[in-house]
């Protein structure tokens, strides 16, 4: 079984997750295998919203919120797979998806280091590195304490990912074969984005940060 968690914040869900959830349910994602973690509320609340799970978290640690939670809560799926809110998914998202070795690893990563930290994740292996996700939870809003987070990821991009052993397996052997299909912003501001398309998954993710000069330091997935 394999979950989906979508990392999202209370400040741009309402944007994202409109051009996110529809892709994922029309590759044929069940409802109830969706949970939304959306990270910046100052109390803890658990809802269903069109068949959907929504966890609004009481902190923000950015997408380790997700992973997190799922630990905290023990929110138990043999796999979950871990999504940023700025993409969407085509057809065969979800076939991919399930294209798993027969040995089952403990986790598969979208592409090879860095990968953002999106990819599969069994609930064990999660469990096991639960101490290193909690040395990083964040319940601090203000603006220095999530520039500081914010920070802190750019060196440590895939943290229980690739940094963390065992290395990951990559799904449908995808080492460099993903490309950089248009510069257009999907939620229509002014941040400057590019979108990059992952055949591996058929996935796509409208980024803001790929190593330009400077961080958008909006606080947003």
């Amino acid at each position: 079984m394999i979950k989906i968690a979508i990392a999202t914040n209370k400040n741009f869900f309402e944007k994202s997750l409109p051009i996110l959830i529809p892709t994922l349910i029309d590759c044929g994602i069940n409802k109830d295998d969706i949970y939304v973690f959306n990270a910046g509320f100052d109390k803890y609340s658990k809802g269903i919203v069109n068949g959907i799970t929504y966890h609004n978290l009481n902190h923000n640690s950015f997408e380790y919120s997700a992973l997190i939670e799922i630990c905290e809560k023990e929110i138990v799926s043999e796999y979950w797979f871990l999504i940023h809110d700025t993409c969407k998914v085509g057809k065969k998202f979800k076939e991919l998806l399930y294209n798993i070795p027969e040995e089952k690893p403990v986790k598969m990563a979208l592409k090879i280091n860095p990968s953002m930290s999106m990819g599969l994740y069994s609930y064990n292996y999660l469990l096991e590195n639960k101490h290193k996700l909690f040395h990083i939870k964040n319940s601090d809003y203000s603006k220095e304490s999530m520039s500081r987070w914010k920070i802190w990821g750019v060196p440590n991009e895939d943290y229980i990912m690739w940094k963390t052993e065992p290395m990951p397996k990559l799904y449908n052997e995808n080492e460099k074969n993903w490309s950089v299909v248009d510069n257009y912003n999907w939620y229509g501001t002014d941040t400057i984005r590019r979108t990059e398309y992952y055949p591996s998954l058929d996935l796509y993710k409208n980024k803001s940060n790929w190593g330009q000069t400077g961080y958008n330091m909006v606080l947003k997935i």
